[in-house]
């Protein structure tokens, strides 16, 4: 080995010895306490990240607390009211059974009149059972889109049977004028349709303080809005909507009526079915000069497109 290599060797090595850290060394000392410090750092982190994790799984858990009690909210108002939307038309199927089963009582054989009024009181009863089906159905539509069955129907006699179930609600608050003849018969189902009228002609007759029938008017009027397309007007003459409530008047839920007395899902759920059936409902009404609900809806035949499934939902 050359001297020149054999001094190069040295350097390296003097070099190294005086580079590595002794103990008792002040850099040994420094990088000793780095090491503890980023311990106790990453410590601290992870008992940080810990304690993080169990306040995120308890806001998961009183979040899931929080959305229980709001469905359970729900579905309290929907109980406090629906007790009253099903005795409407259950009020109604009680008042024709106990005639049908007085006169089947008091006669063996019927005369023919007598008869034909005995079938027409069997028809309303079973119009009656269908709509307290259907108020059942619509708390389900609250969770699930549905189809609505349309076909050819004949408007007048829809109104005119939700006008037989209303009138225990109309009769002391204002007179009934229904003009819905010589119209065409419309694309929809005929069950939903007297629903959706039901459910108008009782809110305009709750908007009405009894006692004053002379001076207050429900009236229902159809007619051809424009080829292909029936509108009906149902107007009453009573306290009329705010325009703040007026905005809200389809919201599930959104309802001015006392506690017990109504949910808020009745023009919900008759939006829901009007519009998937292809038509429209909307409201003109301002404080102290009524209201009108306006339905259109396709003629039968001049559907060009089929329904559209029923949004949520939801008296």
């Amino acid at each position: 080995m050359s001297a020149v290599a054999r001094r190069r060797g040295a350097i390296q090595r003097a070099f190294q010895s005086r580079g590595a850290p002794r103990p008792g060394d002040g850099r040994h000392d420094a990088e000793s306490s780095l090491e503890a410090t980023v311990r106790e750092r990453t410590a601290e982190l992870e008992a940080a990240n810990a304690k993080l994790s169990r306040s995120l799984e308890q806001l998961h858990a009183t979040q899931a607390q929080l959305l229980f009690a709001d469905r359970l909210i729900a579905l309290g108002r929907i109980a406090a009211g629906v007790g009253h939307e099903i005795n409407n038309p259950l009020a109604f199927i009680l008042s024709n059974l106990e005639y049908i089963h007085q006169e089947l009582q008091q006669k063996e054989q019927l005369p023919e009149r007598e008869r034909q009024e005995v079938l027409e009181a069997l028809a309303e009863t079973r119009d009656g059972a269908e709509r307290i089906r259907l108020i059942v159905r619509d708390l389900q539509t609250l969770s699930r889109s549905e189809d609505v069955g349309s076909g050819p129907s004949d408007l007048g006699a829809v109104v005119r049977t939700a006008a037989k179930m209303a009138m225990h609600e109309l009769r002391h608050r204002a007179r009934l004028v229904v003009e819905c003849d010589g119209v065409p018969p419309v694309q929809g189902n005929g069950s939903r349709l007297g629903q959706v009228f039901l459910n108008l002609l009782l809110n305009a007759a709750q908007a009405i303080v009894p006692g004053q029938v002379d001076t207050n008017e429900v009236r229902v009027v159809a007619r051809e809005s424009y080829p292909g397309r029936v509108a009906v007007d149902v107007s009453d003459t009573g306290c009329g909507i705010s325009p703040e409530h007026r905005e809200r008047i389809f919201d599930p839920f959104f309802t001015t009526k006392p506690l017990g007395v109504g949910t808020g899902l009745g023009l919900a759920v008759c939006h829901g079915i009007v519009t998937s059936l292809g038509g429209t409902l909307t409201v003109e009404s301002a404080p102290g000069r009524g209201s009108t609900f306006r339905v259109t809806l396709p003629v039968a035949g001049a559907f060009a497109q089929p329904p559209r499934p029923q949004a949520d939902a939801l008296v």
